[in-house]
């Protein structure tokens, strides 16, 4: 029986210091049928050379050398029309700084072909730091067009385990059908980045297909949550801002405009008055420049839902998992070597979190700030040995004599923020005085 091929592209602009772990991981997976395409957006930094000279003789490889940075979408769809060409079923969309286990190519083959009417799954992205931590689990969007990664900042656990529909995969690891990138077509081209890939999972949906998560299939992302700062920061919020008007304009159903308008206008404003408030003149400028932006793209919208109705892709089928309930994603903190900020005199920590301390005496303070939840109950580790395990309903705290190393609380419980209103998850509240960093 023949065994669907995959095409891995891989998209990379001056990015060698990630290719060796990105495809070292991928050549060490268990599916056969595979092949990987490096996409070179016209680096400047070997990287093609790179990639010659350590993967040349493996005739799974191929490099698509690119004469112009073409960014990310028409990068992609570069590569996207080369896999067509030959002959793939399945390509995996793959950031170049990324980990991917082993079995995660043939879990997302097992699972579409289980699934034939799936057009795109979102296999579990993790954060490569921090692989407790989930980076996405597929794509959220709410009525006003704005979009977040679902699960992101998030302890990964089993209720991420489920396979579920979402809008669309995440453009850092994206399996897609070849049969529905036929049918709903590539990677839109203007949005120069950001939301291209919610974009597209929209037109699978619309094209008759469905999207689900595979958490089964796990790829590891070095993700930043910062925004950077100058005027990259500034590109990528107006860029965001404004591509939230395209995905409207070109996707959501024509019928709930009034409602959608409303609720655009409302979040607008706020989104307005939170920028001037912080004296963030740009942002507020950023929105302006939006409206603009989406007036003079009406007219390219419109034309792109002509060629859907004349396709019969003009029925919104994702609607049912819009977020309605809110406008914007609040937000969530990341930790800091599994610490997040100090409240009420302690530090939540995440599943696990460390720190690096002299010799000496530490008072460790265990608080359980939500006692009606259960008990808090954590081992503390000092240099890899077990020295205590603290427990309590209230308030508990020990005196530990310790040797210079690591000091590491692993969390037995996690407190989810389903169940304590917090952005975050949890698996304690802690106070550690008397500790000195080592030098």
């Amino acid at each position: 029986m023949r065994q669907p091929l995959v095409y891995v592209l891989v998209i990379n602009w001056n990015g060698i210091e990630h290719l060796a772990e990105c495809f070292d991981t991928l050549l060490a997976g268990t599916y056969p049928n595979t092949r990987f395409l490096l996409i070179d957006n016209a680096s400047t930094d070997a990287s093609v050379a790179f990639v010659r000279e350590r993967y040349g003789n493996d005739p799974r490889f191929e490099i698509l050398e690119l004469p112009e940075n073409l960014g990310w979408s028409r990068g992609n769809n570069a590569g996207i029309a080369h896999a067509m060409a030959a002959s793939a079923d399945y390509i995996f969309l793959l950031n170049n700084d990324t980990a991917t286990d082993a079995d995660a190519v043939a879990h997302l083959v097992a699972m579409a072909a289980e699934h034939p009417e799936t057009g795109a799954l979102a296999p579990k992205m993790l954060l490569y730091s921090a692989p407790a931590i989930l980076n996405s689990v597929g794509i959220e969007c709410s009525i006003i067009g704005s979009s977040w990664d679902r699960g992101i900042g998030r302890l990964d656990g089993p209720q991420w385990d489920t396979p579920v529909p979402v809008l669309a995969a995440c453009g850092g690891a994206a399996f897609l059908c070849v049969e529905a990138l036929r049918k709903a077509g590539v990677l839109p081209t203007d949005f120069d980045i950001y939301l291209d890939d919610l974009d597209l999972g929209l037109r699978i949906w619309n094209a008759g297909y469905e999207i689900r998560t595979c958490p089964a299939a796990r790829v590891r992302h070095k993700f930043s949550a910062t925004m950077g700062q100058g005027k990259d920061a500034r590109r990528k919020y107006y860029l965001n801002t404004r591509n939230r008007t395209y995905v409207i304009l070109r996707d959501f159903p024509i019928s709930r405009w009034p409602l959608i308008k409303v609720l655009f206008l409302i979040g607008e404003m706020r989104a307005i008055g939170r920028a001037i408030l912080d004296g963030a003149w740009w942002r507020a400028m950023a929105h302006v420049r939006s409206w603009f932006a989406g007036m003079a793209y009406m007219p390219r919208a419109a034309r792109e839902r002509v060629r859907r109705w004349r396709t019969g892709q003009s029925r919104c089928r994702f609607w049912h998992l819009i977020q309605k309930d809110c406008l914007f994603f609040r937000g969530v903190p990341f930790p800091e070597d599994g610490w997040y900020a100090p409240r009420d005199g302690v530090r939540p920590i995440a599943a696990r979190a460390r720190l690096e301390v002299a010799a000496g005496r530490l008072r460790v303070v265990l608080a359980n700030c939500y006692p009606a939840l259960g008990t808090v109950s954590i081992d503390v580790f000092v240099n890899g040995q077990p020295v205590a395990r603290l427990e309590t309903h209230d308030r508990d705290e020990r005196v530990l004599d310790t040797p210079a190393g690591e000091l590491v609380f692993v969390a037995r419980r996690i407190f989810l923020a389903e169940e304590t209103g917090e952005a975050f998850d949890c698996g304690g509240w802690l106070a550690v005085e008397g500790a000195q960093e080592r030098p």
